[in-house]
């Protein structure tokens, strides 16, 4: 089985400048098991173990679903936590753009009939920076959290969805592209 999930990539100037606010959050030194840029993305959906016989026809759903989503425009902006700052157990990046909502919603009807079944949770648009191991040191971390509640990090232009394998390690997850769907210029006029 694989585990795997739909995405959107963040453009590589996006990615540098939440990972200078990821290190100035490091300086605080609070109990937080980091996550490394290369694995920022925003989650469209998670699909959670699935065969190697599934990846063909989720990608076919996908081409389907989506040959005319307009590409997109994500503004990455702010800081956060789930559930809340007073409780956290993830430390984000807020991701917001119109159409993800739309996006996120294409891609979890269409792929229903292939026994997906649907999110428990709202669709909150995020990259995970870290998650919070114990609350120690986090009064330095909110501290920083605060100050950069709405400090924008960039824009990124969405073009293409990809379903990635996630695999876990002791350092970290690490994403492999199992395939990519474009999404087409000309369905944005």
């Amino acid at each position: 089985m694989i585990r795997a999930f739909i995405a959107v990539n963040l453009a590589p100037m996006v990615i540098e400048e939440i990972a200078k606010m990821q290190s100035l959050l490091q300086i605080a030194k609070g109990d937080i098991r980091w996550t490394r840029p290369e694995g920022w993305h925003l989650t469209v959906k998670f699909l959670g173990d699935i065969a190697q016989n599934q990846i063909e026809p989720t990608l076919e759903t996908l081409r389907e679903a989506l040959r005319t989503q307009p590409p997109l425009h994500v503004v990455a902006q702010g800081l956060g936590a789930f559930p809340n700052l007073r409780r956290p157990r993830v430390l984000w990046a807020g991701l917001s753009g119109g159409g993800l909502k739309a996006l996120s919603e294409t891609i979890e009807t269409a792929l229903m009939p292939l026994h997906f079944p649907p999110e428990d949770h709202e669709f909150t648009p995020h990259a995970t920076l870290g998650r919070i191991r114990s609350l120690r040191g986090w009064e330095r971390v909110l501290a920083v959290v605060k100050e950069h509640e709405q400090t924008r990090f960039g824009e990124s232009l969405i073009d293409h969805v990809v379903l990635y394998q996630s695999e876990l390690r002791p350092d970290g997850a690490v994403y492999r592209p199992l395939g990519s769907i474009a999404l087409p210029p000309s369905a944005n006029r």
